[in-house]
């Protein structure tokens, strides 16, 4: 392989970026792309030596579907210099515009066969039903140019392209032997120039979140959308808390009601906000299209589908349900053993904080937080892996159904590992904190004894390092929650950003490092250098002249390029489900909690401001591009909200229950048992139970129905659109059925010249008149 040929899309890249409308002064995403763009890489690997066929299956399949390869050796730094990474090919692929016209069309098609209903813009800039594309789809295709094809729009096409199955025009290539990454190239500078953008600002607006879609797709900037709609959301409890706070009013009953209401109303909100969203992106429906079929899609029958009438491939709906059986013992296993594990860990946590009172108190009471640290992410791993397989076997026809299954049964351990904790603290301890304790008493008395050649330490007198727990209950709570809400926001922010930008930091120094040329470099050297492998645009009219201007081969450029290459093609891949994951797990928090530490929305608010920074630079920076995905909601994710606002009526109510402490309708306990274990009435805890879960349900049934008196951006415009189409066919309808006897002239057109309608109304004054006369 000749490396030093000069790859072609690079070439036109640095040549036509400066003249291109790609990316303005201020960043926003335009539309039009060169031609010989690289879209995508590959990258392949193999053994040393291995026989080629492997790789020739991979390039003859791009081939096939009309997609340009170029081959180049993967690099990378070592020891300061740039070397071969043995057994790693980087595939360059890109999409002649002529072959993305005919998929974009092929996609449009798609959509209005789904039932998508096509919209249009008036002048004005509102948004209405295209009736003409509505009934002549061929209208979609002759109004679309592959010039007005945004970024993302182009990078999902031809993902589709290279990923679908062949059945559905595609080259199978998630299927193929060798190839371990599909991978898009970040841009750098809408990298920095909306990194920069959203530093300068407070919060983002519908402008930021169009600039994100166009790039980055609907995934993400649906994202940034429910993340912004949260952190506003939360100034409500964060203020109503912090006055809470300063007044003393921990375990309220009125912020217990104002959270839960709070929850009710974000939810529901919300979903309103992410169906008129789609609306205005011109996705809603998306799902129903379906587009595309997962490359592990097996089918066991052919069918005729039911808009088309094509022979299709389907899996038995039978099949499907009772692998979903399967599954379920295997996730409620993997369950109970997580919290088993939980409880085994809370137990020794509990244990050495509340009862021991021996040497190395204080270290030893981190050894429960370094097996949580430790061991539970690593249990969950393997628990997602599980679930992972099972909804592989699963075997679902589309992405989206796929996607919403594995979420579904992931979200049952982060549950679990995020709240079991605080569960266990405020409903299993504290009311059975005398029986732990008479247990832990127990258990040394047992050990003391035994004779000393069998335990050394067992020597009488020993009770000295068993105490008594006599933290209160309330207390307990709090601490409890403020430890998780604090170390889980820092942990996380550490993790997610810190760690991974730190380390894409000395990677990049290395490279840098290694990539420059022997000797003394020169200030228009490096410019060069920069310009190039920056993605940004040379002050040279060539690229001959650009390298001859610094007397940098153009070879040396490209390979610091594919060196670059190589680095992002092995950064991780990112999904939403982490940062979905993560609101949602606080949201709980704050929904299930807040009445015990009222500063929980306000902790929850500081870190959400800075989340939406923090996540734009790990999207930029600690992970690879994001695939664009057509999306028209949060998917499973509103469900679990919605699922958790259920259950904060519950553990608000009995918090407030359980540790308010003068609380005129509840039971009467005295000032000793309200301090070492609350309220413990089983049964009027029940009637609290049962009270605030109904009046949420009442709470909820009200909400829906006030939002539902509002329609929704798609009714009205449908709405709009089936009047308008009404007003139409009336035009053009005969004058007989254009009239419908609304103006009279129906009646004329029987031959009647109204005497018959006189002498009718007549017999009907006479018969009323014969009435009164009789009474």
């Amino acid at each position: 392989m000749d490396d030093n040929r000069p790859l072609k899309f690079l070439q036109s890249f640095a040549l036509e970026r400066r003249q291109r409308q790609h990316v303005n002064g201020d960043g926003e995403t335009g539309k039009a792309l060169p031609a010989e763009f690289a879209d995508f890489v590959l990258s392949f690997r193999c053994a040393p030596r291995a026989d080629a066929s492997e790789l020739e299956n991979v390039a003859t399949r791009l081939a096939r579907v009309g997609l340009d390869v170029e081959i180049r050796q993967a690099l990378h730094a070592r020891h300061g210099e740039l070397e071969p990474v043995v057994g790693q090919l980087l595939i360059f692929v890109s999409c002649p515009r002529a072959r993305l016209e005919n998929e974009w069309n092929r996609s449009r098609l798609q959509d209005w066969l789904g039932g998508m209903v096509p919209l249009r813009r008036t002048t004005g800039g509102a948004l209405e039903v295209d009736p003409d594309a509505q009934d002549d789809p061929s209208r979609l295709l002759d109004a679309t140019n592959a010039a007005h094809i945004t970024p993302a729009e182009r990078q999902r096409l031809v993902h589709r392209l290279i990923t679908a199955p062949e059945s559905d025009g595609g080259a199978a290539i998630a299927t193929a032997a060798g190839v371990d990454a599909v991978v898009a190239l970040h841009d750098r500078r809408f990298n920095q120039n909306w990194l920069r953008h959203w530093a300068a600002q407070w919060l983002i607006d519908r402008h930021d979140l169009r600039r994100i879609r166009e790039h980055f797709g609907d995934e993400i900037a649906l994202y940034f959308a429910f993340l912004q709609s949260y952190v506003l959301w939360l100034a409500l409890p964060a203020v109503a808390g912090l006055v809470w706070w300063a007044f003393g009013r921990s375990f309220s009953w009125q912020f217990g009601a104002l959270l839960v209401l709070w929850g009710v109303a974000f939810t529901e909100t919300w979903a309103r906000r992410e169906a008129d969203i789609a609306t205005y992106w011109g996705v809603h429906g998306v799902d129903r299209a379906r587009e595309t079929r997962r490359a592990g899609f097996q089918a066991d029958s052919m069918a005729a589908d039911p808009v088309t009438g094509e022979r299709v491939p389907t899996f038995s709906g039978a099949k499907r349900w009772m692998r979903r059986l399967l599954g379920v013992p295997v996730i409620a296993a993997l369950s109970l053993l997580m919290a088993a594990f939980i409880t085994l860990i809370f137990a020794l946590q509990t244990f050495l904080n509340e009862y021991y009172a021996g040497p190395f108190a204080t270290l030893l009471g981190l050894t429960p937080v370094v097996l949580f640290s430790a061991c539970l992410p690593a249990y969950t791993a393997v628990c997602t892996r599980v679930a992972s397989a099972l909804t592989t076997y699963e075997n679902y026809e589309y992405e989206a159904e796929h996607a919403a299954q594995l979420t579904a049964k992931i979200f049952v351990f982060r549950f679990l590992q995020d709240q079991l904790y605080l569960f266990l603290t405020a409903w299993v301890f504290v009311p059975q904190r005398d029986a732990f304790g008479a247990w832990v008493q127990a258990a040394y008395d047992t050990l003391n004894s035994l004779p000393s050649w069998l335990l050394p330490l067992a020597e009488p007198g020993a009770h000295a390092g068993i105490k008594s727990s006599a933290t209160p209950a309330a207390e307990l709570v709090q601490n409890m929650l403020t430890s998780f809400i604090v170390t889980s926001q820092i942990v996380d922010l550490a993790t997610e950003t810190g760690l991974p930008l730190l380390l894409r930091w000395w990677h990049s120094r290395s490279l840098a490092r290694a990539s420059q040329p022997a000797g003394a470099v020169t200030s228009r050297r490096r410019h060069v250098f920069a310009s190039v492998l920056a993605v940004e645009p040379t002050p040279v009219d060539t690229w001959a002249e650009a390298a001859a201007d610094c007397d940098v081969p153009p070879a040396d450029i490209q390979q610091q390029f594919v060196a670059r290459v190589t680095e992002e093609v092995a950064l991780p891949e990112y999904t939403t489900f982490d940062d979905y994951a993560e609101m949602a797990s606080q949201f709980a928090r704050v929904a299930f909690f807040s009445v015990a530490w009222p500063l929980a929305p306000l902790a929850a608010l500081l870190n959400n401001w800075l989340e939406l920074r923090t996540d734009a630079a790990k999207i930029c920076s600690a992970t690879r591009r994001p695939m664009p995905r057509r999306v028209e909601t949060i998917g499973p994710w509103l469900d679990a909200l919605r699922f958790m606002c259920w259950m904060s009526s519950i553990t608000n109510a009995l918090l407030v229950y359980q540790f308010h402490p003068n609380a005129a309708l509840l039971p009467h306990a005295d000032a000793a048992t309200m301090q070492r274990f609350g309220r413990t009435s089983l049964s009027f805890a029940l009637v609290v139970l049962l009270f605030s879960e109904h009046a949420f349900l009442a709470v909820r049934w009200a909400a829906t129905h006030v939002m539902a008196s509002w329609p929704g951006a798609y009714v009205r415009i449908t709405e709009r659109a089936r009047a308008q189409s009404r007003r139409r066919w009336l035009e053009r309808a005969p004058a007989g059925l254009r009239d419908l006897g609304g103006d009279g002239t129906g009646a004329g057109s029987s031959g009647d010249d109204g005497s018959g309608l006189a002498a009718e109304l007549e017999l009907g004054r006479r018969a009323i008149a014969s009435w009164t006369k009789v009474e």
